[in-house]
């Protein structure tokens, strides 16, 4: 009897929970049949532009006239007085040594200068006297070397001329005589260097010179190696004319000089 009545109350309850339950699980099919739904994303935001005002200029600007000389203020900052010095030290010493060594060079021309060969040339003896020696009518003049070196490659050319006055130049007539042999002139010891009229002179020609009407005209020029300079020759020119006591210039015939030789 007691399984009747179980049987019976189960009989009852199964249905109605069925029932109960059946809403529920078609609902349940009906949503795993719909299509699944995309699943909503977030609205995508446009890109932001960032505007950036640019100031700097301004900011330079600002500064530049809040502080005119910065770079100069800057550069005679007191961290750079020491190199500002240094360069100030450098400049007066480059100047100092400039100066010095245009002193130098000036002092090593005239050194240089002082030892060149110097060649001077006076009467030797009474060239009145000389020239009226019948047998050998001449001019002697002594040369000298007034310096510390040698005169070497010595050589000399000689005119001589009875000329009237005002002198102009010696003609093709002139007695002209040019040494051939080189000699070495040493210093402070003179040589005498004969200067004859070889084809005499004409009694009238001898009267006018008497009378200073006409005078006899001598020019010697001497050459001679330059010691410091190779292929340089000195030369001097001597030119004089005979007076009753001594001898007198000519003007276009006095000086010194060099030429250089081509190799």
């Amino acid at each position: 009897m007691k399984c009747l009545i179980a049987v019976a109350f189960f009989a009852a309850i199964i249905p109605i929970h069925g029932q109960d339950k059946s809403p529920q699980s078609d609902s349940h099919k009906e949503r795993t049949n719909q299509p699944k739904q995309a699943a909503p994303q977030a609205p995508v935001s446009p890109p932001t532009v960032n505007v950036i005002n640019q100031q700097a200029p301004n900011e330079e600007k600002h500064r530049a006239k809040s502080n005119p000389d910065g770079y100069f203020s800057r550069l005679f900052a007191p961290e750079n007085m020491p190199t500002i010095g240094l360069l100030c030290a450098g400049i007066v010493g480059i100047w100092v040594a400039i100066r010095t060594l245009r002193a130098i060079e000036s002092q090593t021309r005239v050194l240089v200068e002082g030892q060149r060969p110097r060649i001077v040339a006076n009467p030797h003896g009474d060239p009145s006297k000389t020239l009226a020696d019948p047998h050998a009518r001449r001019v002697e003049l002594e040369v000298i070397n007034k310096s510390s070196m040698p005169a070497t490659n010595f050589r000399y050319e000689s005119w001589i001329e009875v000329l009237p006055f005002p002198f102009e130049d010696f003609t093709v007539a002139a007695d002209h005589f040019k040494s051939d042999a080189p000699w070495v002139l040493h210093p402070d010891t003179p040589q005498v260097i004969n200067i004859p009229i070889r084809g005499g002179i004409t009694p009238e020609n001898f009267i006018e010179v008497k009378r200073l009407r006409k005078h006899v005209c001598v020019r010697l020029r001497v050459e001679y190696a330059d010691p410091f300079i190779t292929n340089r020759r000195c030369y001097a020119d001597f030119g004089f004319h005979v007076l009753p006591k001594g001898l007198g210039f000519l003007e276009k015939y006095n000086g010194v000089g060099y030429e250089d030789k081509k190799t």
